[in-house]
């Protein structure tokens, strides 16, 4: 009888993936581990990462820790690795989009919410052509 392997708990789990989305099929596990720990590094300060919503949401983990979550996410279906060139990256399964694109959508509703409460009136909406989309 195999075992199943139990799913990180889900604010664990939205967490990774919020930060994964930043850096899909563009940086792999390391970097993923390094925005959850919010490291001062400066790669990751230089492609704003910082600012990413699950920076730092593992801070008092060690590296090694938060990579075994990460791993963790790929054992269980919700993220996988896939060679860009010569090195992994981290992409989404369907399964591990389909949560995030939900999140994604709140965070732009969120967005939306407060530009009317500030009678902000956007001039171009481009940023949502690889987003939300994607």
């Amino acid at each position: 009888m195999k075992k199943r392997i139990k799913p990180l708990p889900d604010p664990e789990l939205r967490a990774i993936l919020r930060a994964a989305d930043d850096i899909i099929a563009e940086g792999g596990r390391t970097l993923l581990s390094k925005i959850l720990k919010g490291s001062k590094e400066r790669k990751l300060l230089e492609l704003g990462l910082d600012r990413n919503p699950s920076y730092g949401y593992y801070k008092d983990l060690t590296l090694e820790q938060i990579m075994d979550k990460v791993d963790h996410m790929i054992r269980t279906g919700f993220l996988e690795t896939e060679l860009n060139g010569k090195l992994p990256t981290i992409i989404f399964t369907p399964r591990g989009w389909a949560i995030e694109r939900e999140r994604r959508a709140e965070e732009f509703v969120q967005e939306w919410d407060r530009w009317l409460e500030n009678n902000v009136t956007p001039l171009n909406m481009e940023y949502l052509k690889d987003g939300i989309g994607a």
